[in-house]
């Protein structure tokens, strides 16, 4: 439900209530956790009141905000990691976390741009026009990216 003629703040107070949960829960699934998520979509909309100029497909710009942030973070905690045992945390996250890691081990064998394809529209319900507007790339070449991960993944299973 894009705005385009709605003034700013009225423009984002719409865009989170539209658009807050489902960028949560591809944030959730990206990281594994509940608190980078919201963290990451925040900062998203913090992007929003800062971007210069006319934004014409709004929810492909949080995507990609989103999905820009989570793999900042991941690069940022690879970089990081401890260097001794960790001990178990328990704070509600692990079968989240768990379930996150799974798929991401399985994604991570595939080509970057079919993981991103297959993410985007498995996790974040995208269409592949909306795919296509989010990466800048033609919807044929994300429907074929959708394709041959989905068979490599059959094959990987």
């Amino acid at each position: 439900m894009e705005h385009p003629n709605t003034p700013l703040p009225d423009r984002i107070v719409q865009a989170v209530a539209d658009y807050h949960a489902e960028l949560y829960r591809f944030a959730a699934l990206r990281t594994g956790s509940r608190s980078d998520a919201e963290d990451i979509v925040q900062e998203a909309f913090l992007r929003l009141l800062t971007a210069p100029g006319e934004i014409t497909h709004l929810r492909a710009y949080l995507y990609r905000c989103v999905a820009n942030a989570c793999c900042d973070r991941k690069r940022r905690q690879a970089v990081f990691e401890p260097l001794g045992p960790q001990l178990p945390a328990d704070d509600g996250e692990a079968p989240l976390r768990e379930e996150a890691e799974r798929i991401a081990a399985l994604l991570d064998r595939l080509p970057k741009e079919q993981a991103e394809v297959i993410r985007l529209h498995t996790f974040a319900s995208l269409r592949f026009t909306e795919i296509a507007q989010t990466l800048q790339l033609p919807a044929s070449t994300v429907k074929s990216r959708f394709h041959y991960g989905i068979e490599r993944l059959k094959k990987l299973m």
